[in-house]
């Protein structure tokens, strides 16, 4: 099993790779997830957690350009979650991906309402 001290530091520094308004949910997200696990030491739910937060960065990395990168190397960031994931997520776990999905458009606007207002709006990435 990974490391978790070092997987969650090679997580956010991936995450410098994002677009600011994309590591800020993210940062937030995964500081959370780290958080409310801390203290879990039943295997049974402690390897599929790591895993999949390994297999997130494994993505991530190759789609930024890695975590010694100094620009994003994808256009694309994230993927489509499997239909089959979202039916098997409990209330609780479909409940924090909303409020991550409203958190995630919320800041993206308040980012771009912000940088109207003095005439700078971000380019949108393709």
């Amino acid at each position: 099993m990974t490391n978790p001290v070092n997987l969650y530091r090679r997580i956010l520094r991936t995450h410098r790779m994002l677009p600011r308004e994309i590591r800020f949910v993210g940062d937030q997200y995964v500081k959370s997830e780290f958080r409310s696990h801390r203290n879990i030491t039943d295997k049974k739910y402690l390897i599929p957690f790591f895993t999949q937060w390994a297999e997130y960065l494994a993505l991530l990395q190759k789609q930024t350009g890695g975590e010694g990168a100094t620009h994003a190397g994808a256009s694309r960031i994230g993927r489509h979650m499997d239909p089959e994931l979202i039916d098997r997520l409990d209330d609780d776990k479909a409940e924090q991906l909303l409020e991550l999905h409203r958190a995630s458009q919320n800041h993206d606007t308040q980012l771009n309402d912000g940088a109207a207002e003095q005439g700078t709006v971000p380019p949108k990435r393709k």
